[in-house]
């Protein structure tokens, strides 16, 4: 069997109502492509029954390459695309949500960029967003702080539809820890890699529901401080607030303390995550 030259890995929690349909559609758009391919799936713990599904696919013949990875619990969607990652044997990466929600039939526009070498990474940007008002509120605030600090100007970092090519994933192994695959665009742009968006359809969930509760705005909360001091702006920030705090707490004020106290969590966060991605 030859190898595949397009790794499409698929992290998923409780998705056994959507596998069979974005199965059916991911192999169709694979087979339809000149080059080959194969799918990873993740089982993120799941408990629905899509491990069974998942067992089932492996053992029925199939006009792609089918291969699965199981987490023994849930894991978060980092360690699931970091467990893909290290499998994939493809030269381009690409990661998709099974919601359906990003149509698999643009894979391969995502992809072409990285075969012409005008691109290393090229995320979807989703176009009329089908989500609630408060997480397309809070997704444009997230879009709008990343470009103000990276200059890239990206409009939907965290959507979960990308493709780039190995030699990103392999750099960005480093940062594969918490939940920062959110920020993988920004700190592969960061690296020097050219990364481009493309606009795609974005459609409701029509089986399942999302469980990202508020607990994920509070890791990206976390895992922003030290991708933060990655570049000038933040560093200027985190100093500005060093120096504002240190002088009140010159003219004796508390909130002095306070700040001195963010500066330190802040600076304390990232020297952590630093220290262990080494």
């Amino acid at each position: 069997m030859s190898v595949p030259q397009i790794s499409v890995i698929v992290p998923m929690y409780n998705e056994s109502d959507n596998l069979p349909e974005l199965h059916e559609r991911l192999t169709k758009v694979l087979a339809g492509m000149e080059t080959g391919g194969e799918i990873i799936y993740v089982d993120d713990g799941s408990t629905d029954g899509t491990s069974e599904q998942l067992e089932l696919l492996l053992q029925q013949p199939q006009p792609v390459c089918v291969r699965a990875v199981w987490l023994p619990r849930r894991r978060g969607k980092t360690a699931a695309l970091s467990a893909g990652f290290a499998i994939a044997r493809g030269s381009i990466l690409v990661t998709t949500d099974a919601d359906l929600q990003e149509p698999p039939e643009v894979l391969p526009m995502l992809v072409a960029p990285l075969r012409s070498w005008e691109a290393h990474m090229v995320v979807a940007w989703r176009q009329q967003r089908q989500d609630t008002a408060f997480r397309v509120f809070a997704s444009q605030v997230f879009n709008a702080v990343l470009r103000w600090l990276s200059d890239q100007p990206l409009h939907d970092v965290n959507c979960g539809t990308k493709a780039l090519l190995r030699e990103v994933a392999e750099r960005l192994m480093g940062w594969m820890r918490s939940d920062m695959h959110r920020y993988l665009p920004v700190i592969a742009a960061r690296m020097g890699y050219r990364v481009v968006e493309a606009p795609v359809p974005h459609v409701a969930r029509r089986r399942g529901r999302s469980r990202f509760g508020v607990s994920r705005y509070l890791r990206a909360a976390v895992d922003f401080l030290p991708v933060s001091l990655l570049w000038w702006r933040g560093r200027f920030a985190w100093l500005a607030l060093t120096a504002a705090s240190t002088i009140l707490v010159g003219l004796r004020s508390p909130l002095g303390w306070v700040g001195l106290g963010l500066a330190a969590v802040w600076l304390g966060t990232a020297l952590a995550f630093w220290s262990r991605t080494r």
